[in-house]
């Protein structure tokens, strides 16, 4: 596995009701921890903080073995398949061999809650019944490190999980469960960690571009995010208009959104999280939608709120609504790609009464939407000379650029730090992440800049088409202005503005894209 940097980044703190321990990834979404740490749990799922990837998790117990085994496994209900994993190693140390832990400690005295190191010296083997501990001196196990994975820093491999101290006020140590012991007491688990540590072949390309991406490879937007959850979070929940041009990560912020809602929402609120793709034409009318709704909620609570027949009763549908607030659920709708339903006047006025239905049950608090648009709704509906029946309830959220570290790091998933190739990307993709997966993937495949920049050229003139059809004549001269092309007048400072937000326009000035650039002078 590595040095103590690593052992950190596969920790996490696990918290039940007010008590706080540590357990660290096993296996792929597996949590190894010590028994009482998680007990109070019961069927109760347990908080998980990765600080590593500062994501907030929920997960299970599955296996709970108590005195004298004190060990537990916990799933967690999310993937998160982007955790690393520590490595075991069920040899025994040699006396006075190295070892460090990372655990959270908190009791009355201290709290560490972020994180706290501890090394200590191997002592030598130790039995309790005939469970093999492993007995630790000159360092000081406190309240909260139980379960933290002790590593032996000679083979940099984890050999046990810390179990108890032999002094909390002291540095006499502790008693770790051995790995000989976690790898007999779980041996389905032992193998899923040994085929994680096997060699993987370097041939595969890591990045991906042109579909929605999963919550695990999922990167930055953490202004975004915390701009929803302080709306749909919040005590009176509202509704939130999500807006980003073509391939802007709408449809992959929602699904973060739908499988990471711990992040957005507690346990307390009981959320629901209904997504509805509106490109599916079963949601071309306001019954399909309606219906769509009907059954998100039954696949999540089990059970349906109102009958099908009554899809088309106001008073139903309403008491089925109210029932779930009544019981304590937040139902949070997600609808992805809204122009599906309003390219064309006609189609947008079926559903206006419908709008009007859904802006008064989110107004009496039975439902909040996050609706995901190319353009805010009140342009969608304004484009259409329909007046918008969401107004004043919905905030706006655009997606523009990632942040700049977020998108470096997609880069270095298959580059090693190199300033060259981060100002190379930087100059195609300017940090809208669609554009920086494709110039890593092509960068990737070709190994050269040259041929990967032409190839780069090749794969996104169709997206930029694209773009560039769903701009207004007033943006478009705004792009040309920043090119100094022709006599054009100055662009008005909000349309200047809203480009920058959207990323078309670099904050300091000039296109994103050099790419872009050359495909705008090329436009007539």
């Amino acid at each position: 596995m590595g040095n103590e940097d690593d052992l950190q980044r596969c920790t996490v703190r696990l918290n039940v009701a007010s008590s706080q321990g540590t357990g660290f990834f096993v296996a792929p979404n597996w949590i190894l921890t010590c028994a009482h740490v998680v007990e109070s749990a019961k069927d109760n799922p347990v908080q998980v903080f990765w600080k590593a990837g500062n994501q907030y998790y929920t997960a299970k117990v599955t296996q709970l073995y108590k005195y004298p085994l004190d060990l537990a496994l916990l799933q967690l209900y999310e993937d998160c398949l982007d955790h690393p994993c520590v490595e075991l190693d069920d040899t025994k140390p040699n006396t006075n061999d190295d070892l460090y832990i990372f655990g959270y400690p908190k009791n009355s005295e201290v709290d560490y809650s972020q994180g706290d190191s501890a090394s200590f010296k191997y002592e030598g083997i130790s039995f309790k019944q005939d469970i093999i501990l492993y007995k630790l001196k000159q360092g000081q196990v406190i309240s909260g490190f139980s379960g933290s994975p002790l590593l032996n820093l000679l083979t940099g491999k984890v050999c046990g999980i810390v179990h108890l101290s032999r002094d909390d006020d002291s540095d006499l140590g502790g008693r770790a469960v051995s790995a000989q012991v976690i790898v007999k007491q779980f041996p389905d688990i032992a193998l899923l960690n040994q085929q994680f540590h096997q060699p993987k072949p370097k041939d595969d390309n890591p990045f991906e571009y042109g579909l929605p991406v999963s919550p695990q490879r999922f990167y930055g937007r953490r202004k975004e995010i915390l701009e929803i959850k302080n709306r749909i979070g919040t005590i009176s929940p509202q509704c939130v208009n999500l807006v980003g041009l073509r391939r802007n990560g709408k449809t992959s912020l929602l699904r973060y959104i739908r499988e990471r809602i711990s992040e957005f929402c507690s346990l307390e609120q009981k959320p629901l999280v209904v997504f509805l793709d509106l490109t599916n034409r079963n949601f071309h009318t306001p019954e399909g939608i309606i219906e769509g709704l009907r059954r998100g909620i039954h696949k999540l609570t089990g059970n349906f709120p109102w009958l099908k027949e009554d899809n088309e009763d106001g008073f139903a549908v309403e008491d089925g609504l109210q029932l779930l607030v009544d019981e304590g659920y937040r139902l949070i709708i997600l609808l992805d790609e809204f122009e599906a339903i309003a390219s064309k006047k006609d189609r947008l006025e079926l559903f206006q009464d419908w709008g009007e239905d859904w802006r008064s049950k989110a107004s009496a608090g039975l439902l909040t939407m996050v609706i995901a648009s190319k353009r805010p709704l009140n342009e969608v509906y304004e484009t259409l000379s329909l007046g918008s029946p969401f107004a004043n309830i919905f905030s706006t959220t655009i997606l523009g650029t990632l942040e700049e570290e977020a998108w470096q790091s997609i880069i270095q998933k298959g580059f090693p730090p190199n300033s060259a190739v981060l100002q190379w990307v930087d100059e195609l993709a300017g940090g809208l992440p669609y554009y920086v997966q494709m110039a890593g993937a092509m960068l990737w495949q070709n190994r050269n800049q040259e041929i990967a920049k032409n190839e780069f050229n090749f794969q996104a003139k169709p997206r930029l088409e694209e773009l560039w059809k769903d701009l207004t004549q007033v943006e478009r001269l705004a792009l040309r202005y920043e090119l100094g092309r022709g006599n054009l007048p100055i662009p008005d400072l909000a349309i200047v503005d809203k480009l920058q937000r959207h990323g078309l326009l670099r904050k300091n000035g000039g296109l994103f894209s050099s790419v872009f650039a050359e495909f705008v002078k090329s436009q007539r």
